[in-house]
Parts: structure tokens; C-alpha cells; sequence
């Protein structure tokens, strides 16, 4: 713990020497007593969605053959 080291013991999927992605169980719920910082997403709503600047259109025409 002190290297921020992770043992894993078992088959692991992909090929050997490469990096493995660890993260927390998607249908199980978060224990109380869980090491925290955990990174944990926040649920968007309709509400946040509405607040987001639009995207930019660049409409400029497209000019073929410019170098």
C-alpha cells in the first residue's frame, strides 16, 4: 500500500505486460467502509444538459485543393 502497488492474484484477460484497468463494481453497492478518495460519477440530469454551452459551428466554406 505504501508503493500504491495492486496484487492480483488469478488469470488476468489481455496479453502479458500489459496495463489492466481497475475501478469499482458497477451492481454492487459502495461499502461504508471503502477507502476513500474513490472516483465516483455523478449522474447527469436533463437539468445540467440544458445548462451546457451549445457547440460551435465553424461555417466556413471548405476550399479544395489549398495548401
Amino acid at each position: 500500500a505504501d508503493r500504491g502497488l495492486i496484487l492480483i492474484r488469478g488469470a488476468v484477460p489481455g496479453s502479458k505486460g500489459a496495463w489492466i484497468l481497475v475501478r469499482d463494481a458497477a451492481k454492487v453497492a459502495l461499502p461504508a467502509n471503502a477507502p476513500k478518495p474513490a472516483a465516483i460519477r455523478a449522474i447527469a440530469t436533463n437539468d445540467s444538459a440544458k445548462n451546457d454551452a451549445p457547440a460551435t459551428v465553424n461555417d466556413a466554406p471548405a476550399t479544395e485543393g489549398a495548401e
